[in-house]
């Protein structure tokens, strides 16, 4: 990796789907005329082993155009930054909303002939600690330009899963990897899952977890006790001050990190929102 940094580039072994996926990022970064070994071309289409549908990617890596790794902060829950496609990656256009950084956002997208654009990109504009708050203007500066895609890595038998590298236009490098939870291809996580109505208080209170966090209050009747949710509700735009009866699908997280809840929520639909007197 170094080597590539130095502007030397030479030809490699690939001993993995995640060792060339990372190879071809840097060797990209450091000689954007070599081509890079064994990586599909920038053009290859993500849906030859997946279906169309809705599809939910992680960003997971980001190299700045000066080969150094910017680091990638999670949220007070321990939420990553999701970007949520309506129609999947390969869709000519669409919508895409998810989390970046500090706050949620939605926008379109589009397909183009190098990469993927986001047009129309709001977002919410609670405020967040210091390092999370510059990746997410980072983040959003970045979303202003096309993204060029420089490398992708398919589902195999040999790897975890479909990726993507894109480029920014200040040549930093965006890796991307799909997960579940959203549409068919979350259709593994969420098959086992119940749906349930909860209801949200107005306001987040302070908690420990790991360590300090804010965390939802929540009950499963008006008249119930309180109970601290420690994870993130995924899809919901929460407000402050507002109060709202959710209804949510529940399923269990196989082998969730130590930090991390071993149950997930997704939210399915507002049943209403009220605002606290």
């Amino acid at each position: 990796m170094q080597t590539f940094l130095r502007g030397k580039c030479r030809n490699i072994g690939l001993r993995s789907a995640a060792v060339a996926l990372a190879t071809a990022a840097a060797t990209l970064a450091a000689c954007a005329t070599a081509p890079a070994p064994n990586l599909p071309s920038a053009g290859a289409n993500l849906n030859q082993t997946q279906p169309s549908g809705p599809s939910r990617w992680e960003l997971v890596r980001w190299q700045q155009a000066d080969g150094t790794l910017r680091d990638i902060p999670h949220g007070d829950n321990g939420q990553p930054i999701i970007f949520e496609f309506s129609d999947g990656i390969d869709a000519a256009q669409g919508t895409v909303s998810g989390t970046s950084g500090c706050n949620r956002f939605t926008g379109s997208y589009g397909k183009t002939d190098t990469g993927v654009r986001f047009d129309r990109v709001a977002g919410t504009r609670m405020a967040c600690p210091p390092p999370r708050m510059e990746l997410e203007s980072a983040l959003l500066k970045a979303m202003e330009g096309s993204f060029t895609t420089v490398g992708t890595q398919p589902s195999s038998a040999v790897s975890s899963g479909r990726q993507v590298v894109w480029k920014t236009a200040s040549g930093d490098l965006l890796q991307f990897a799909e997960r579940e939870g959203v549409g068919r291809r979350g259709a593994s996580a969420a098959a086992g899952g119940v749906e349930k109505i909860v209801y949200i208080d107005s306001q987040r209170v302070e908690c420990s977890g790991v360590g300090k966090m804010m965390c939802y209050r929540w009950r499963e009747s008006p008249d119930s006790p309180w109970q601290l949710w420690y994870g993130p509700i995924e899809g919901l735009d929460f407000e402050q001050g507002v109060s709202y009866k959710l209804r949510v699908r529940e399923y269990q997280v196989p082998n969730p990190p130590a930090d991390a809840s071993a149950i997930r929520w997704e939210l399915l639909k507002v049943e209403s929102r009220t605002r606290a007197q």
